[in-house]
């Protein structure tokens, strides 16, 4: 998600998990695999706004993926005033570039981009969601393809989601997110890959593999949602649909995790600060998108209104913030 509207519930899921590595920095290039002529059509899905340095950074690593073409790129640049889009035609002529007036976000602008590809004409064999602050790791588009392969038979329903790090630490930052009680629906952890794909419950939307198949059985991103938590309810919605959600077997790129400074997470912040912030933070769009993912997902209106509650209690009785999915967004 664009990071500069991203709220503090992204840091949420990926702190707790700080997994050290070795070699996930390096992208773990002694295991890139190519692909083949005969190897499917993938259609890239980005949106963007106002972050052209780190978009055509990110775009100069798909470009490096084996079987990757421009013409295959379906990326939203919604209103930037950078010169994005122009930016990105420069560098991939071919590229389908669709104009956005700022107010689509990322939930709207994926959807966008997803629906232009639906649109082509042309029968892509997945959908591969790409955040636009990634550096795709060599050999990760092929890897996501061997994993789904792996998982499913070709042309059936699959979702594979690969893990990122932290471009300076190491650490775990986004990717698949598992269920550690099942009486707490909305409690998740980040997954650390294996070197095998893994089930898991649900998935970020940095780095994802979405098969045709997939789509024709659950549609695509939910129109529900404006910016965020659209990706959670995907693998969610595709889970109960009983289409495999996998992580990928390896790290799949880097990206920085989001920093809570300034946040109603901001420990150093005074109660009172936290407080206001929090409140301030309950009618913003992250914070809406969190309710009506409640809704939806998390078990039932005491369950939403204890969601609701909860940020406020651990800022008065200075209990530590624990890792629920959306706590930093709810209000």
């Amino acid at each position: 998600m664009p990071k500069n509207r991203t709220p503090p519930y992204m840091h949420a899921i990926g702190i707790g998990a700080a997994f050290r590595q070795p070699g996930l920095r390096r992208f773990n290039r002694g295991h890139a695999v190519a692909l083949r002529e005969h190897d499917p059509s993938i259609a890239v899905l980005m949106t963007c706004h106002n972050r052209r340095a780190l978009t055509l950074r990110c775009l100069e690593t798909l470009r490096g993926q084996a079987g990757f073409r421009a013409a295959d790129l379906f990326l939203v640049d919604d209103g930037s005033s950078d010169g994005t889009g122009d930016a990105v035609l420069a560098a991939m002529p071919d590229a389908n570039v669709i104009r956005g007036d700022g107010s689509l976000f990322w939930n709207g602008g994926m959807r966008r981009a997803w629906e232009a590809a639906q649109a082509s004409g042309r029968r892509f064999d997945f959908f591969l969601w790409l955040n636009d602050d990634v550096e795709l790791a060599p050999g990760a588009l092929a890897m996501l393809v061997a994993d789904a392969d792996a998982s499913a038979a070709r042309g059936s329903p699959v979702i594979v989601a690969a893990a990122t790090t932290d471009p300076d630490t190491g650490g775990l930052t986004y990717g698949a997110h598992r269920r550690s009680d099942p009486r707490r629906p909305l409690r998740m952890g980040l997954v650390a890959p294996t070197g095998r794909p893994e089930a898991v419950d649900t998935i970020s939307g940095n780095i994802v593999l979405v098969s045709a198949a997939t789509a024709d059985a659950i549609g695509i991103i939910s129109p529900v949602f404006t910016h965020i938590f659209g990706d959670l309810d995907y693998g969610l919605r595709a889970g109960a649909a009983g289409v495999p959600v996998m992580l990928a077997s390896r790290v799949g790129g880097t990206c920085d995790g989001n920093s809570i400074a300034g946040t109603s997470l901001d420990s150093s912040l005074g109660k009172l600060a936290r407080l206001k912030i929090r409140w301030k933070e309950a009618g913003r769009i992250h914070a809406i998108d969190w309710r009506r993912f409640v809704a939806l997902h998390g078990g039932g209106p005491l369950v939403a209104l204890a969601h609701r509650a909860m940020p406020y209690l651990r800022i008065i009785f200075d209990q530590p913030h624990r890792h629920a999915l959306g706590e930093g967004a709810s209000g």
